[in-house]
């Protein structure tokens, strides 16, 4: 898979690349009618092609008993009709609203059951679908896949009732800071082609869009000569693919029509200088490079990736102090084109057009100077190290095998790795002078106002009488197949068991060997609290601290720094939380660069004054936001008065710390006693332990161990907190602080009610809020509730976005349904289903190495035992219906619950 750049900023812009593509997935490109794949392929993939045209790729992985499934149709949004923009998006909705043998409800149950992720994304090219579950749970998503791809119902009824959550997703999509000008710059680059629309639909489109349709759209596209199948995980490959066969191969074929061709027009430059609801000014140069079928894609691929690089000239404006942050920003690729920039975004005050100018800048120097040899050849070592990263994650491995196959056309992800080493500078020089074109650019020159608008849709109008909300009867019983999913739930295997040991400076090492690969990954984390640790009148000297490691150590800057990880082809982060990334050839060498960064930060003068300067414009940014506004507002309610948790920094505060001040802070809270180092990949313990103790073994602490636990606070009043913003939708959070601790007997049943209120941790697809207000009545795209640590206790939130009109309605059901649990026992079948979620989705967790890396450092951190997951599996198959009652009688409480409002 040939990924899309990474791109932090787009966080900052909190703005999905749903809004750019009409995906959440790379953009796709068609297989072209080509000859079928091989029947086998080498280790452990195994691909072929059954009679009926669908291409399957099994590939083997065992980091856990998990497995995932990608099954990618090669149509998307370029194949919407002209008057019908979002049809393939409609589509992807109602794949989930039932088919002849399964109901809407049935299938959200079934989901449900399995316990794991299941998703779907249109892209400008295909639509993927997506479950990651238990692999011994493998036969009841292929009997889910092969029952969509047979035939979908799409019927008029169900539309109706989708229609207004996805029309709730546009306006969500709408309201995002920024999108006014991806949108702009996607219409502008793309125009009279068939991606120059908003692949996520539009209201007016939505309006008109019948079942009947959707139904044509189904049987032109939906085909298993149109799709490609990825099975990855804890499988057999041979007998995976006979039951392949078994499910699907019955299904007929159909005649799939060619694509509508994409004539690009030559480009102007283009300026779009105009106010933004984002709360800092933005500078963005872009330009349309080649797309997939191009011969000049794969140098332009490296040539992103160099622009991206940490040692690249944007990520210098950031060292330099000029901008918060820079970075080249890829959006995803199709056929022809793909749009990408240099983007900044910009310190309070700041002139976006002259930012802008300095992009052109630094680009037109690229196009005319070539590119540096050395940083294009670590660049493109890193990429192809890149595309075996995948074999950490069962699920990302699926995703990427599925692209492959059906987006980049390539037989396998060795091929790429191949085809990337064969790009040469020579290239990458011709490219950057090919596409860095001034007179191709379209620049944008954002500026924060308050009078600015995101130019979102007007809120549609109420179709037809007012949908009846209220309480809806869950499912009680399913197919004799899936009735097992509900009946028969096991324990979680037994948990790993890692290699626990202290070493004499307090340091706890954990370490858990896996082979799935050849890479290493370290996860550290110290336990500190800043709101303990940081002295009164010093707030804020944690997050000066936190740039500081940004720069490099004591005696390397960050660009040697960042060079000497190219080297040996690892990535490393201090902090109070850090890791490193390697391969297990250099992992102690990476682990001497990390316990640098670690140990001997930047701590001069020069670097300080960057760190604290950084840390305050972070600061006066954030606090321009309505989410932090709407945060430190209803801390204020959470919160008892004079808690510490209330001292909030201030940027004058900021700008009056000293580097004593820092260092001090260092030497009292980044100390080895407080320390969790946890090892995971292809390296034994003896080893690991070796490594950490030769780099960190020095490292002692002084001085008292500092606080960190802040204690419980009680149950919170009630509040209301309101914010109006030029958006079309509410976006409601209800909190409540529960006073509970991790080790009560009471949070097993608090968890198992909260995953049938609003789906917990689990996602919400059945619970009885999704279930009242999604499926049934369609007034928002999503609501989820969870319950989540806070301290030494929990807190409630309640979150969901909807039309301002509807919000006291769906507001009022959600206190009815909380008065359900405390006053009325849950069913049986809905209790066994969420038992069997909740137990299945420990199962889950562990699918990457991430995911195993992270779960053992928060245990051992916590002082909690390996085996925590089985406990907890153990305790929740024995909650009765009377024990959640009883516990959301006794910890959930409406009436004190926050809740914050930002809308129009």
């Amino acid at each position: 898979m040939i990924d899309a750049m990474p791109t932090p900023i787009l966080y900052l812009l909190r703005l999905p690349l749903l809004v750019l593509a009409g995906a959440l997935l790379v953009a796709a490109a068609p297989l072209p009618a080509a000859a079928p794949l091989p029947a086998a392929g080498a280790g452990s993939v195994l691909k072929a092609t059954l009679a009926n045209g669908l291409r399957v790729v099994i590939v083997r992985n065992t980091i856990g008993p998990v497995v995932s499934t990608d099954l990618t149709y090669l149509v998307g949004s370029r194949d919407d009709p002209p008057d019908f923009p979002g049809l393939a998006h409609a589509q992807e909705h109602m794949m989930f609203r039932g088919t002849s043998n399964l109901s809407t409800s049935e299938l959200g149950t079934i989901a449900t059951a399995l316990g794991g992720q299941f998703n779907a994304a249109t892209s400008d090219t295909t639509t993927h679908y997506q479950f990651t579950v238990p692999a011994s749970d493998l036969d009841a998503v292929l009997r889910i896949e092969s029952d969509r791809m047979r035939d979908v119902l799409d019927a008029q009824s169900q539309w109706e009732n989708e229609r207004g959550a996805i029309e709730q997703e546009v306006l969500r999509d709408a309201s995002e800071p920024g999108n006014d000008f991806f949108r702009d710059v996607q219409l502008i680059a793309f125009a009279h082609t068939p991606y120059g629309h908003e692949g996520v639909g539009t209201l007016a489109s939505f309006n008109r869009l019948t079942g009947p349709r959707i139904k044509e759209f189904y049987r032109r596209w939906y085909a298993p000569n149109n799709a490609v199948l990825v099975v990855a995980g804890d499988v057999d490959p041979q007998p995976t693919l006979e039951a392949i066969r078994a499910r699907f191969e019955t299904i007929p074929r159909r005649d799939i029509p060619a694509h509508a061709a994409a004539h690009f027009a030559p480009l102007e430059r283009t300026v779009l200088a105009r106010p933004t609801t984002l709360v800092y000014p933005l500078a963005a140069v872009g330009f349309r490079l080649p797309g997939v079928d191009s011969s000049d894609f794969l140098p332009s691929f490296v040539l992103q990736g160099i622009l991206d690089s940490e040692r690249g000239p944007l990520r210098s404006l950031v060292d330099a102090g000029t901008v918060l942050d820079a970075e080249w920003v890829s959006l995803p690729y199709v056929d022809e084109a793909q749009l990408a920039f240099a983007m900044a975004a910009l310190r309070p005050g700041a002139d976006p057009a002259a930012m802008a100018q300095t992009l052109e800048s630094i680009l037109a120097g690229y196009a005319r100077d070539g590119i540096p040899r050395e940083l294009f050849e670590t660049t493109k070592r890193r990429l192809i190290a890149g595309q075996e990263e995948s074999r950490n994650s069962i699920a990302a491995l699926a995703s990427d095998w599925a692209t492959t196959i059906a987006v980049d056309r390539e037989p396998s992800i060795e091929r790429e790795q191949r085809l990337i080493a064969a790009v040469t500078l020579a290239d990458v020089d011709r490219v950057a002078k090919k596409y860095f074109r001034p007179q191709e650019e379209i620049v944008g020159q954002l500026t924060p106002s308050a009078n600015a608008t995101q130019n979102a849709p007007a809120a549609p109008p109420q179709q037809g009488p007012e949908k009846p909300l209220g309480a809806q009867p869950p499912v009680t019983h399913l197919p004799e197949w899936a009735n097992r999913l509900v009946d028969n739930v096991a324990l979680p295997p037994a948990a790993r068991r890692p290699i626990e040991t202290k070493l004499a400076n307090g340091i706890t090492l954990v370490v858990q060997p896996e082979t799935i690969s050849d890479s290493v990954f370290l996860y550290g984390s110290v336990k500190t609290n800043p709101i303990l640790a940081e002295p009164v009148g010093k707030e804020g000297v944690s997050s000066v601290l936190g740039a500081l490691f940004d720069f490099g150590t004591s005696s390397q800057d960050r660009l040697t720094f960042a060079r000497a990880q190219d080297e040996i082809d690892s990535a490393v982060s201090g902090g109070a939380n850090f890791g490193l990334q390697s391969t297990s050839r250099d992992f102690d060498r990476a682990v001497a660069l990390l316990a640098q960064a670690e140990l001997q930060p930047r701590l001069d003068q020069p670097t300080f004054a960057l760190a604290r300067a950084r840390a305050a414009d972070e600061l006066q940014t954030a606090l321009n936001g309505s989410n932090s506004i709407a945060t430190r507002r209803a801390a204020g309610y959470l919160l008892p008065p004079g808690d510490p948790e209330l001292r909030e920094p201030t940027v004058s505060g900021l700008q009056a710390l000293t580097l004593d001040d820092v260092k001090t802070y260092y030497e009292e809270t980044i100390r080895p006693d407080m320390t969790t180092i946890v090892v995971v990949g292809n390296v034994s313990p003896e080893a690991a332990r070796a490594a950490v103790e030769r780099e960190f073994g020095a490292w002692h602490a002084s001085g008292p161990r500092p606080e960190v636990d802040l204690g419980p606070v009680p149950l919170n009043p009630p509040g209301l907190v309101r914010l109006n913003l030029p958006v079309s939708q509410d976006s409601v959070i209800a909190q409540q602080i529960v006073d509970i601790a991790r080790t009560a007997p009471d949070l097993y049943p608090l968890l198992l009610g909260n995953a049938i209120l609003g789906g917990g941790s689990l996602g919400p697809e059945q619970s009885r809020l999704f279930r009242d207000l999604r499926q049934n009545a369609g007034l928002v795209y999503s609501i989820a509730s969870r319950l989540v640590p806070r301290r030494e206790r929990y807190e409630l939130s309640i979150e969901y976005a909807c039309l301002p009109a509807n919000q006291p309605r769906i507001s009022s059901l959600i206190d009815a349904e909380i008065e359900r649990l405390q006053t009325e026992p849950v069913g049986a079948f809905e209790l066994a289903l969420a038992k069997a979620s909740t137990v299945r989705q420990t199962v889950v967790a562990d699918s990457s190495v991430g995911a195993i890396g992270q779960g053992l450092l928060d245990d051992a951190a916590a002082d909690l035992p390996f085996d925590q997951s089985r406990i907890d599996a153990r305790n929740i198959l024995k909650t009765d219906p009377r024990a959640i009652e009883a516990a959301f009688a006794a910890y959930i409480h409406p009436a004190h619950f926050v809740r914050v409002i930002e809308g129009p």
